[in-house]
């Protein structure tokens, strides 16, 4: 629901959709100032290989499978590469040195990958693709091939090192379950750790009493003690999944996973230290292993559309965009406390720069561009217009702070501050017309609220009706399996109404983690990203109170909308499919959290009008976090006008929206004191204001006929992340104009205050 940066979450890339590509965080100062060229037209960009997209989903997808087993050093990590240049611009960097293989499930699901891979592929016909392309075509059938071969000579290692770790089957098992958000048997699961803990014992005896079956074991002594090192590994984050979290799995697990550890540890000393320093050896047995048998076909194939990917377009500015982009002397900051030019070279004039550029785009044939290409020039000429009229402006401080009783800090804004963030962000209302905005829509959930409370018994009580809802929280151990079920609903609600396209290992591979106490006093609710979704529920270390709020907070109503919020369609989405066509586009500068937190918002706001949350208890959660929505857009905007002080902010979280207290100073807190978000004011309003941007697009797009569901949604997250008012340039099938005015007021006329 929110991009942070804690040790809680480290491996998971919550905050990537937000970050500055390096092309445009250096220091400006450094460059070298490019001149700007009179005529543009050399400079439009040759066709390149349309092959470059489709290498770059095998890739990713095959490393996303790779990093979803047991074994793996996380997500994302390994895998084959193609080669060719359209895969990465460049040689590819050598990848790290491979795990020994212990998952035989993995193994199979590589195998199916790749020979369905290798399938697909085969229908490609040469001499439908360009010269450019057949190179890649050919580079990436001998990858496939590659990989298919690694995959018998994995499965031959996990073969011979099986004898020395017998055991790793039990343990993987459990791993993996862990992984695919099994439910847990803890007594089940205790004897599978105490009958590891007696193989280790037994195995430990039988070498010591024999020490000449050494040298027949020398060879494969090391892979062995990385293989059970990977082991010790995965199980212990197995442990630190459920300890704390599931009472009578901390009652079941605790001893025997200490003894576990103990003897892994000890087992891995052993083969290390004495097994592998034998001096002789014996050739390694067995020496080859019938072939990998491979998984069986899903429903959902994991090879896209090639064909699709094939006919998408190329965007003949985007060398272009890069030489604007990159020599930009100045610049504000994309709803953060920019405001003022970057550093810069003080020999060049921002207007300077500007105007020539201005003038430099009048070299190209506009309507000889494609629609991308016309967006990107709309984009340079928006930029460079915007920066020469606020030449010579000053952003002055913010007020300060209204006094109050609560120890949370923050700096305000100020309100010239934040109209020129919403500029930067092409939003056209003041935050006045904002906030008049904001209660419109509460007053819209209120009234939706009673219908839910009435469907309950209780009248127009809704806050009757929200207590009785927290009162559903799953019991402790719970609540892992009921989100990952929240999940697989919405997917499957998706693909059954042909919403956007869900693909196959996007959904196979959603991770789940859980949130540490610790990370609980600042994110009180669950939180995802790119790698997945975390789990924020009380353990047994926190105190009664927070326990019951945090379980209070996170029950099965309020999460049914924000599962989904945080992986498919939402961030996980957004992540999975901008790593794979960050090639479609050039950078025109992201939309911040507008874009990334206003594409997870849209599809609350889509699917509660679809129908999609059917219980009432559903409804009101849905409703809930509208409200919260509302909410942030009020109590943020005020602070930072310096009209309300943090604990009025709290207070308005608790009274009007129903919060838990200590949830609701979680909020304000973070939202006023964390970095990221103390650095971009209008992060808080731009769930709502984001979301809304793309609801007008799809009343504009879909509801016409325009375009399907399925249409519209899968070209915004091709477009990527972008200011949406630019991403409706790029949809709308209106024609573009060089001149033309591009505001675009999302939501109609606002009342002036």
């Amino acid at each position: 629901m929110r991009r942070i940066t804690l040790p809680a979450v480290a491996g998971f890339a919550v905050t990537l959709l937000f970050a500055l590509p390096a092309t445009i965080i250096h220091s400006r100062a450094q460059a070298p100032q490019q001149a700007v060229p009179q005529d543009l037209t050399p400079l439009l960009a040759k066709p390149t290989s349309e092959m470059r997209l489709v290498v770059t989903r095998y890739n990713a997808d095959r490393s996303t499978l790779i990093g979803h087993f047991a074994g793996q050093s996380g997500r994302g990590g390994g895998g084959g590469r193609a080669g060719g240049t359209g895969a990465a611009g460049g040689p590819a960097a050598a990848p790290p040195a491979a795990p020994v293989p212990i998952s035989a499930a993995r193994l199979a699901r590589l195998k199916r990958y790749d020979l369905d891979w290798q399938a697909a592929l085969k229908k490609i016909d040469p001499t439908k693709i360009s010269a450019l392309a057949r190179p890649d075509l050919v580079a990436l059938n001998a990858s496939v091939e590659n990989n298919l071969k690694q995959i018998e000579a994995d499965g031959l290692t996990l073969a011979q090192v099986t004898p020395l770790v017998p055991f790793a089957p039990k343990l993987v098992g459990l791993v993996e379950a862990r992984i695919r958000v099994d439910q847990v048997e803890p007594q089940k699961a205790a004897g599978a750790l105490m009958s590891v803990v007696s193989e280790l014992k037994t195995l430990r005896a039988n070498l010591d009493a024999n020490a000449t079956e050494w040298t027949k074991v020398r060879a494969v002594a090391l892979p062995a003690a990385q293989a059970a090192t990977q082991l010790r590994s995965g199980i212990t984050e197995w442990f630190n999944f459920y300890n704390g979290y599931d009472p009578l799995f901390t009652w079941w697990i605790g001893m025997p996973f200490k003894q576990l550890d103990a003897g892994l540890q000890e087992y891995i000393a052993f083969l290390r230290d004495k097994v592998a320093k034998t001096d002789a050896d014996a050739p390694v047995t067995p020496a080859t292993i019938p072939p990998i048998t491979p998984s069986p076909a899903s429903k959902y194939a994991s090879v896209p559309d090639l064909a699709e990917i094939l006919a998408l377009g190329q965007d003949e500015m985007r060398d272009i965009v890069g030489r604007f982009n990159s020599g930009r002397p100045g610049g504000g900051g994309r709803g953060g406390r920019g405001g003022q030019p970057a550093a810069a070279d003080p020999a060049v004039s921002p207007n300077a720069y500007y105007n020539e550029w201005l003038t430099a785009l009048k070299s190209l044939d506009f309507d000889r561009l494609s629609r991308n290409a016309q967006v990107d020039y709309l984009y340079i000429r928006w930029t460079a217009e915007t920066e020469i009229k606020r030449a010579g402006e000053t952003i002055p401080p913010g007020p300060p702070r209204k006094a109050d009783t609560s120890d949370i800090k923050g700096q305000p804004r100020g309100r010239t501050g934040l109209i020129r963030d919403l500029g930067d962000n092409m939003i056209p209302y003041t935050p006045e017309q904002l906030i008049a905005l904001a209660k419109k829509e509460f007053a819209w959930c209120e009234e939706e609220m009673k219908k839910a409370s009435r469907a309950l018994g209780f009248g127009d009580d809704w806050k009757k009706a929200l207590e009785h809802t927290k009162q559903t929280a799953v019991p402790p151990g719970g609540q892992p399996r009921m989100i990952m079920d929240l999940i697989d609903e919405a997917v499957a609600y998706l693909r059954a109404n042909d919403l956007i396209t869900v693909p196959a290992v996007a959904a196979e591979t959603v991770h789940m983690t859980m949130m540490s106490p610790q990370a609980q006093l600042t994110s009180p609710f669950f939180l995802g990203g790119t790698g997945g979704i975390i789990v924020s529920y009380p353990t047994d270390t926190m105190e009664y109170d927070a326990r019951l709020q945090s379980m209070r907070g996170n029950n099965p109503g309020f999460s049914h909308a924000t599962a989904f919020h945080e992986t498919i369609p939402g961030h996980l989405l957004t992540g999975y499919l901008g790593a794979r066509y960050g090639d479609y586009r050039p950078d025109l500068r992201g939309g911040g959290p507008f874009y990334g937190e206003g594409w997870p918002l849209y599809w609350e706001l889509t699917l509660y009008d679809m129908g999609f949350d059917k219980t009432p208890e559903q409804k009101i959660g849905a409703l809930f976090w509208r409200m919260h929505r509302c909410a942030r857009i009020i109590f943020s905007l005020n602070f930072h006008m310096g009209l309300w002080s943090p604990q009025e902010s709290v207070d308005f979280l608790v009274d009007k929206v129903g919060h838990e207290r200590d949830n609701a100073t979680a909020e304000v807190r973070r939202s006023f004191e964390s970095a990221q978000y103390a650095n971009q004011p209008l992060y808080q309003a731009a769930y709502l204001l984001g979301g809304l941007q793309f609801r007008g697009l799809r009343r504009r797009l879909v509801d016409t006929k325009i375009m399907t569901n399925k249409q519209f949604h899968d070209e915004i997250l091709r477009q990527g992340n972008m200011r949406i008012a630019l991403i409706r340039l790029a949809v709308t099938r209106d024609k573009l104009t060089r001149d033309m005015d591009i505001n675009w007021k999302f939501y109609g006329e606002l009342p002036q205050k």
